[in-house]
């Protein structure tokens, strides 16, 4: 039976049955992702309408027609029989063969990384740790690339957050077994690709100062402000200022780091979450109003 490895992810890359298809031109790169991206069947006229929308429709239809014919010459060569990889409905419908012999790299991707963001990092094994690993090394690079239409940069950008969720989990997993490089190693690799997350800023001077790097903690806050200044004029959040400031104070050694917020793992723990936020803000509020009522009186012209 004739076998289909498809890579999306980086540089993407067709094999038939083992043998590397060279040189594939990025339109059909492009029709063969859109074809992949969930099991259906699609009509011509809203293939041809995405992938040339400038043409009039007959034209649009005959560089479908063409395109497909060229697709097909290139997944089913000769010996292979048509429909192994590629069907058409009686309707003209066209659609991938989900039951054929295949390999996909991004549905390999979101199936692994679903079942694995859904166990909670309290109760992952090592070989849970290990699974996932493998699953993100999936992710070599931006889905299709070098092609920019409007559903791949969606797409794109969903991967990519899936990517960092999964990294983000692991980070989580290796804090929690102490294992300080490791959980720093994730956040690093977050950084590469979202270089703004304070979050993760934040978290890796709590893993540092966790780990008695403290001259590490207080780079990686100075590395975080100085990006936030450079490229979108802010400073760092209040808590971020906060753990800074906590870790720079004399006494800083005998005071244990505030802990990060926990993901709540069911309902009853999201809602404790919930109305603690909720009450933190309203003592919040109140502090406001009261600042703001000290600082009217003190302006205040006198009389």
């Amino acid at each position: 039976m004739s076998s289909l490895r498809v890579l999306l992810f980086g540089r993407p890359c067709i094999a038939h049955d083992s043998q590397v298809i060279a040189q594939v031109p990025r339109t059909m790169l492009a029709l063969l992702g859109y074809l992949l991206q969930q099991p259906r069947s699609y009509p011509r006229d809203l293939l041809a309408d995405l992938f040339w929308p400038d043409y009039p429709q007959t034209r649009a239809r005959n560089c479908l027609n063409t395109a497909l014919w060229r697709l097909r010459g290139l997944l089913e060569p000769a010996g292979t029989p048509r429909g192994t990889f590629l069907v058409t409905a009686s309707t003209g419908e066209v659609g991938f063969n989900w039951e054929s012999n295949y390999w996909l790299d991004v549905m390999a991707f979101r199936t692994q990384l679903g079942s694995a963001l859904s166990q909670p990092v309290h109760v992952m094994q090592p070989a849970d740790a290990q699974a996932l690993e493998s699953t993100l090394e999936l992710y070599t690079g931006e889905l299709l690339a070098g092609v920019y239409a409007d559903w791949v940069l969606e797409e794109r950008e969903r991967l990519r957050g899936l990517y960092l969720d999964g990294l983000a989990h692991l980070m989580c997993y290796y804090k929690e077994n102490r294992a300080y490089e490791a959980s720093l190693a994730c956040g690093r690799r977050i950084l590469q690709h979202d270089p703004l997350r304070e979050d993760i800023h934040r978290e890796m001077i709590r893993l540092y100062m966790e780990a008695g790097q403290r001259v590490s903690a207080v780079r990686q806050y100075e590395t975080c402000r100085r990006l936030l200044a450079e490229e979108m004029g802010i400073q760092p959040m209040e808590e971020t200022r906060a753990l800074y400031f906590r870790i720079t104070s004399t006494n800083a050694r005998s005071q244990p780091l505030p802990a990060s917020p926990q993901t709540p793992v069911n309902l009853e723990q999201a809602l404790d979450q919930l109305r603690q936020a909720m009450q933190a803000l309203e003592q919040a509020s109140v502090q406001v109003a009261q600042t703001a009522q000290v600082i009217e009186r003190l302006t205040r012209p006198a009389d």
